[in-house]
Formats: structure tokens, C-alpha cells, sequence
């Protein structure tokens, strides 16, 4: 018996074939899952923005205080400016645009994770070597996830950065549904605190640090008190003292739909409010409104994303599960069969 070239030629191609049927399951798969290190997009989001009216506030013009509503869209991007292993610096920007032209930016940058986008704790020397200098000023340690959920989101114990008070936010799971063919979680921020962003805090730098008791009660009797303080302040006016001691506080209520296969927020509504506080029994009660945004993401830009999470799935199942499956399954028939056709009968020449 001798063994068979092409037995031996199909067991090497098979063997290589389950081999490459794993390195593409196991190795190149998860790196797919990751942050990938070149990203670089950016959603529209259109809603409306009030504004307390500088002008009639120095008059105690309460009737005109705020603007009406004004039609407002913003740009936000994401952007990957640097890897090194499994750390990414990510920076987010948001460009508001205002109905007179103007604009407002607003530029965050972090360190975070890879894979499950978690914060990411970097040393002085790796935010120089890491953080692009133009992006330095932005760079912030934070708390929380700052832009999306990671792949197949959990529905409890997940919380939500927000730059305006530097704080972590519960996001509460509220239900299931679908949107433009994908499958979502619903969930729900709704949470308040001091501001402490030092670029939010620089636009009241030259409001007064005080409060009159009497035009607490002139913002009451208007109805321009947010609905939600109302009552504790009209229960706490009589012992007021005359002159009150202001802070600047943050409200945000988000409604997010999260793709539950890879955790991209495909439709998000979202209301931030920026209020004068006073204190009422050792809380920082909402009092006069600041301003007042209103943003959801763009019907276009949901149908687009759910779009391109769609092609993405099936990339994914093409090239996770479909092709390492087709190559296992012919690299074992091709080792099954050079070992049934190992050896081949040596042929001896019958003698004359």
C-alpha cells in the first residue's frame, strides 16, 4: 500500500480550511464588534430652542421674558481620533444652528473603550501622546456611556453621560418595539442637577448672583415657573427670605430607541432645559428658565441608520456564522475523505 498524493494534498487543504473556519469565528469576528479605528459619521437633528430674552429680563418684562419657539437643526458627528489597543479617543460634536445664522458648538472629547464604548481611565502621559492637540481643551474624564450602547444592550443597569452637569445618568428600560425593520429597546433618562460644565456655566457668567423673593413670586403668578417646581416654590414663598441666592441647574429627559443587536441609538428625542435654581429646603428648585431645547433625531437620518444596521447584520451573519460554517463543513469532508482514500494498492507486475 502507498499513500495517495491527492489524499494528502486534500487533508492539508481541509485542515486549513478549519482552521481558517475558526481564525474567522473566533479572532477576526470580535474585531469587527469593535469601535472601528477610522470612524467618522454624524446625524441631523432637528427641533426648536426658547431662550429667556436678556432684554425684558432687565425691564421685569415678565409677558416677553422668553422668546417664542424658534426652529432650530443641529449636526452632531462622531469621530475616532486615535486607538491604541482597545482604548479609543472619540470626540463628539454638536453644531446647533439658529434661525438669525448663527451657531453654537459643542465639542466633547473622551476616552473609551472598544468594545463595550465603557469610560476608559488614561494617565496625563497617554492623553499627550493619545488626544490630538487641537482636541486637548475638550478631552473630559467621564462617568457613563457618551454616545452609544454596546452591542446587544443590556436592559437594566446602564447609565447615560451628560456633559452639562458631568454626571452619569440612569437610562430606564420602558419596552420593545421595532423602527424601519429593526428590532429596539426603548429607554428613558429623566434626571436633573447642578451644572458644572465650565463652557455651560461661562454663559451666565454675568447674570446676577441673586434673586429677588418678589419676582420668585412675579415668575409664579406669570405661569413661566416650570409646571414640575411650582408647587414647592408656592408652598415655601411665605418664609423665603427677601433676597435668595441663585444656582444654575440642568433638566433632561431622553426617549431613545437603541438597535438591540449592536446598542446605535436609531432615533432619539430629547429635551434639556437650563434653569435658574433657588434653594427650598436644601434642594436647587427649577426656577426661571434659560433655555429650553427640544431635538430629535431626523426622519431621514433614522431611516438611513436602520438602513445601514440592516447591511451590517447581514455582513455580520455572512461572515460570523454562513462562511465559517460553509468552510468547516468542507474542510472536514475533505479531511473525512483523504482519510478513506489514504492509501492506495501498490500494483505488482505478474512474473512471465
Amino acid at each position: 500500500m502507498s499513500v495517495r498524493k491527492s489524499s494528502v494534498l486534500w487533508l492539508v487543504l481541509g485542515v486549513i480550511l478549519i482552521a481558517a473556519a475558526a481564525i474567522i469565528r473566533f479572532v477576526a469576528l470580535p474585531s469587527l464588534t469593535k469601535l472601528p479605528a477610522h470612524l467618522d459619521q454624524s446625524q441631523k437633528y432637528v427641533g426648536t430652542m426658547q431662550a429667556v430674552n436678556p432684554q425684558a429680563f432687565a425691564s421685569n418684562d415678565l409677558a416677553h421674558l422668553l422668546t417664542p419657539e424658534m426652529p432650530i437643526t443641529a449636526d452632531r458627528s462622531l469621530k475616532v481620533d486615535a486607538v491604541d489597543g482597545d482604548t479609543a479617543i472619540v470626540t463628539s460634536k454638536a453644531l446647533l444652528k439658529l434661525p438669525n445664522g448663527s451657531t453654537m458648538p459643542d465639542i466633547h472629547t473622551y476616552a473609551v473603550s472598544r468594545v463595550d464604548y465603557s469610560p476608559v481611565a488614561i494617565g496625563q502621559g497617554q492623553e499627550k501622546s493619545l488626544v490630538p492637540a487641537n482636541d486637548q481643551a475638550s478631552f473630559e474624564d467621564h462617568t457613563g456611556l457618551a454616545f452609544s450602547w454596546p452591542m446587544d444592550p443590556p436592559k437594566d443597569g446602564t447609565a447615560l453621560y451628560d456633559p452639562v452637569t458631568r454626571t452619569a445618568q440612569p437610562a430606564t428600560f420602558a419596552d420593545q418595539s421595532s423602527l424601519d425593520g429593526r428590532q429596539v429597546y426603548d429607554y428613558k433618562v429623566d434626571a436633573a442637577g447642578p451644572i458644572t460644565s465650565p463652557a455651560d456655566l461661562a454663559q451666565f457668567k454675568s447674570f446676577p448672583k441673586q434673586l429677588p423673593k418678589a419676582a420668585v413670586a412675579g415668575l409664579l403668578q406669570a405661569g413661566i415657573v416650570p409646571e414640575q417646581s411650582r408647587a414647592a416654590l408656592s408652598a415655601a414663598l411665605p418664609t423665603m427670605p427677601d433676597t435668595l441666592e441663585i444656582g444654575f441647574g440642568s433638566t433632561n429627559v431622553i426617549n431613545a430607541a437603541v438597535d438591540k443587536q449592536f446598542g446605535a441609538p436609531l432615533k432619539v428625542d430629547q429635551t434639556q432645559g437650563m434653569y435658574v435654581t433657588v434653594p427650598v429646603d436644601g434642594k436647587n428648585i427649577p426656577t426661571l428658565p434659560l433655555s429650553i431645547v427640544k431635538m430629535h433625531t431626523s426622519d431621514s437620518d433614522v431611516v438611513s441608520t436602520a438602513h445601514t444596521l440592516s447591511k451590517n447584520t447581514t455582513m455580520l451573519s455572512l461572515l460570523g456564522v454562513w462562511l465559517p460554517i460553509v468552510l468547516l463543513v468542507i474542510g472536514i469532508a475533505l479531511a473525512v475523505l483523504a482519510i478513506f482514500r489514504w492509501r492506495k494498492p501498490i500494483q505488482i507486475a505478474a512474473a512471465r
